[in-house]
């Protein structure tokens, strides 16, 4: 996708204030984006599809609705909007019987709790805005320079957990956890999550889809 094209996204949400936190997000990231439509159910989610699904390159999809879950609307957007990525927007993305539900259905998952600046890289990341997706700078960054924990840690942050996620993840603290993430920053020569999430992806530890996780 040409990255001066906005992504146009259908927004799948109950809860208004996340709606209005969605967008700022986007609009603080500075990512090329429209939000197209926003329903608060299944059933307006289907029909919206039926009405404008030519019009969506992304759907935003939260997985529990009040007349259903985010399943209900991934079946109906495949049939009438097949290339459009989906991606789930979840609180509880840790939940295996959420993922499990999903599993092959999306494009990627999302945290709420999800930063501007994670967002654009993700974003870019699934829809490869970059190009062919091979920037220099990352590929002769050797994985040899970072130890198991710091790749852990790096995959971790790109499957969208925060720096307390982490921690609660491997057992240690949240101060050891950023500690661990100031090193990878210094061997990698980056200074911000987005760089970290786009070397995860560039250096092949994690693939588009794992990118929201």
């Amino acid at each position: 996708m040409n990255n001066q094209v906005p992504i146009r996204i259908l927004l799948v949400e109950d809860h208004p204030l996340f709606r209005v936190g969605i967008r700022l997000s986007l609009n603080y990231s500075g990512l090329s984006s429209l939000v197209v439509a926003e329903v608060d159910d299944v059933k307006s989610a289907k029909s919206y599809l039926e009405q404008h699904a030519d019009e969506v390159d992304l759907i935003l999809l939260d997985y529990f609705l009040p007349d259903g879950t985010g399943v209900d609307v991934i079946h109906h957007a495949r049939v009438l909007c097949p290339k459009a990525k989906i991606v789930l927007i979840s609180g509880e993305i840790e939940n295996e019987d959420l993922v499990a539900d999903t599993q092959g259905l999306v494009d990627g998952y999302l945290g709420k709790d999800v930063d501007p600046e994670t967002l654009k890289a993700k974003l870019n990341a699934l829809f490869d805005i970059n190009g062919d997706g091979k920037d220099k700078r990352y590929r002769i960054r050797a994985k040899a320079d970072l130890s198991a924990r710091e790749i852990e840690i790096i995959q971790l942050c790109a499957n969208g957990m925060s720096a307390q996620q982490i921690a609660d993840r491997l057992g240690l603290s949240r101060r050891t956890v950023e500690a661990h993430k100031s090193h990878i920053f210094e061997k990698l020569d980056i200074d911000s999550t987005a760089d970290l999430v786009k070397y995860a992806y560039e250096a092949g530890l994690v693939g588009k889809n794992d990118i929201f996780l």
